[in-house]
Parts: structure tokens; C-alpha cells; sequence
């Protein structure tokens, strides 16, 4: 286990070395670590859930899945480790799909996955802070009404929020970049194009279920 968090905290803290981690440590068990990385985010997230359902709050987003608002945290924590992992299957094999169309050759799924999954760590990192965060005020015996006011109105509160947001939004991106990138697998640009669009297309399946 103290691998596998040494290799979370190096891929949150610094993606600019996943590219030299995929070509050196492969072979050593990378991508059963960084799978089981994903299950620990997982893990994480589904008790932040498990939190905001115990505090009787439901999601001031809408929803778009056809669960019940006031079960909805529930339904959250328990499908968020299964939708989390298949997601990242999914992207992978799309990313895949976008490389052999631009023209890479000897393309790993294996290793495109380990690294895909390394690119998403910084992203998950600093979202679930902001979930954390959000979780830890309901248990306070924050109301919904009075967490919805702070978010809403300028302030330390809204500015930290939004910042968190910001940060893994972007680090996401970045780290996913300089992965795809790092391994030449095709010309710079469409490695950049490949990135960018594998990273949104994962976010926009993460942000489907989770509120």
C-alpha cells in the first residue's frame, strides 16, 4: 500500500514524471497500482457521499440521473467506485481509438491506462477536497440553504470553493497533457488534441453522476 500512495502523491504533486514512470516501472505492478489508486478515490468520495446523505442534505445541482433527490447521496456512494473504474476503461479505449486514427503504432492499452489513470489522480485530489470540505460543514450542522448562501455570495468561502474547483479542473488537463505527451506515441499536437479530449470526455462522464 505505501507504493501505491507514493505513487498517488507523485502524480498528483508531480505529472510531469508519469511519462518516465510508464517507461521504467511497467513491468513492476504500475498499472495494478494505479488501479487500485482509482478504487481508493473511489472509496473516498463514496464516504464524503455517505456524509452528506447522513446530514439529511440532498444536491443543490440538478440531477441527471433518475435517482430520488432525497436518496441521491446514497445512490452516489454506492455507484461512484464502479462508474469511477469504468469510466476509466471506457476513456482508455477511446484515447486509444484517437491514437490509432492519428497514426501511432505500437500503442499499449495497458500503458496508455496506467497513465490515463496517473493523469486523473490531481484532478480527484483537489475535487474531493471540495467535497471534503462541503461534508464536513454539513456534519457541523450546516444547512443546505446556509451552504448554498456562502457559496453564492463573494467571500473566503466561495473563493476556496471555487479555487478547488479551479485547481483540479485544470491540473486534470495539464497532467493529462504532459503524460500523453511525454510518451511520444504520435506528433505533439495530436497527442495534446488526444489528451485534451480524453480528459473532457472523462469528466463529463464523472460530473453525470457526481453532485
Amino acid at each position: 500500500m505505501g507504493r501505491v500512495i507514493k505513487t498517488i502523491l507523485r502524480a498528483i504533486f508531480r505529472p510531469d514524471k508519469n511519462g518516465q514512470l510508464l517507461e521504467s516501472q511497467l513491468s513492476s505492478g504500475l498499472w495494478t497500482r494505479t488501479f487500485i489508486g482509482l478504487i481508493l478515490f473511489g472509496l473516498l468520495f463514496s464516504l464524503t457521499s455517505i456524509f452528506q446523505a447522513f446530514s439529511g442534505n440532498v444536491p443543490a445541482i440538478p440531477l441527471i440521473l433518475p435517482f430520488s433527490l432525497e436518496n441521491y447521496f446514497v445512490w452516489q456512494a454506492v455507484l461512484f467506485i464502479p462508474w469511477l473504474v469504468l469510466s476509466w476503461l471506457l476513456v482508455s479505449w477511446l484515447t486509444r481509438v484517437i491514437f490509432r486514427l492519428s497514426g501511432a503504432k505500437r500503442l499499449s492499452l495497458r500503458q496508455l491506462s496506467a497513465g490515463l489513470a496517473l493523469s486523473f489522480y490531481p484532478f480527484l485530489f483537489w475535487l474531493w477536497l471540495s467535497h471534503f470540505f462541503t461534508a464536513v460543514l454539513y456534519s457541523l450542522g450546516m444547512s443546505q440553504k446556509e451552504w448554498v448562501d456562502l457559496i453564492s455570495n463573494p467571500g473566503w468561502f466561495q473563493t476556496v470553493y471555487l479555487c478547488l474547483i479551479i485547481i483540479a479542473l485544470l491540473s486534470g488537463w495539464l497532467a493529462t497533457c504532459l503524460t500523453l505527451t511525454a510518451r511520444r506515441w504520435t506528433k505533439r499536437g495530436k497527442s495534446l488534441l488526444a489528451g485534451s479530449l480524453s480528459y473532457l470526455a472523462w469528466i463529463l462522464i464523472i460530473f453525470i453522476l457526481l453532485r
